[in-house]
């Protein structure tokens, strides 16, 4: 089934150094089909290449979703066309055939903080792709989860990370439920790191992303390179990897220390 449209799969704008990717889907939901998977792929590798963008922004049109996870419609559709054997046997080639940058897999790779804007329903593939993003904003009538179970499926790419963001107990509920969670409840478990009024997350995140922009960018990289290889390792190593291309070794820290010097003692 192919889709036709006039307007971009994917909006992508650029405010000073942020990087704001607007999944273009609304009447489906912002689900993962008609080319929208292949454009975030290309939106990944350019917000990692451009060293002038430091921080990037990720959600969705509309009020209604951030993201559905994949687009089961197109997928059944496709099935049904090929028959359910043959359309999975195509996608297994094309995984197998090639590495795919991915918000959702890869963004441990990706040194750059990244901000989700959960603007409706986050679930399935977009739920992953929020916990694949280092920070998530997330507007008071959403609602996120993982629904994949309801289906005989498995949330594959970010369970792991889900047991880090809430906790063990936690985890396996949402896995084994697959019950959407409020916005208060997400926010209780640590899924998110804060709640806006309804459309209100892209202005709150570019709020923080400003913040961030205004920080030294080696920070920045530093502090998500070493927080990512520690997770998991002894306690000695990871003091060990601290010395590892310290920040103090940095232009911006050395012009920060002389600025502190300068500056007034208070009182």
């Amino acid at each position: 089934m192919v889709e036709t449209r006039t307007a971009p799969i994917l909006i992508k704008e650029r405010e000073d150094q942020i990087f704001i990717a607007r999944m273009n889907r609304p009447e489906r939901m912002n689900a993962l089909g008609g080319g929208l998977p292949e454009a975030l792929n290309e939106a990944w590798f350019e917000f990692l290449n451009d060293a002038n963008l430091r921080v990037m922004i990720i959600t969705g049109v509309g009020d209604r979703a951030f993201c559905a996870g994949a687009d089961l419609r197109a997928n059944d559709a496709r099935a049904r066309e090929l028959g359910a054997q043959s359309a999975q046997a195509l996608l297994d080639a094309s995984r197998s055939n090639e590495i795919r940058a991915s918000i959702t897999s890869n963004n441990l790779m990706l040194r750059k903080p990244v901000i989700a804007a959960i603007n409706g329903w986050c679930l399935a593939g977009g739920c992953e792709m929020a916990m694949g993003c280092d920070l998530r904003i997330i507007e008071a009538h959403a609602q996120i989860g993982l629904p994949e179970v309801k289906r005989g499926m498995g949330a594959k790419s970010t369970t792991h990370k889900l047991y880090f963001l809430t906790y063990l107990g936690a985890g396996l509920e949402i896995d084994w439920t697959g019950d959407p969670m409020t916005a208060e409840r997400a926010l209780e478990l640590g899924m998110v790191n804060e709640i806006v009024p309804t459309g209100q997350s892209l202005n709150r995140a570019k709020e923080i992303a400003r913040r961030m922009c205004q920080m030294p960018a080696t920070y920045l990289v530093y502090h998500k390179e070493r927080l990512f290889q520690s997770i998991g390792v002894p306690v000695s190593y990871a003091l060990a990897m601290e010395q590892r291309f310290p920040p103090h070794q940095s232009p911006e820290y050395r012009q920060g220390l002389e600025a502190s010097l300068k500056a007034p003692l208070p009182g």
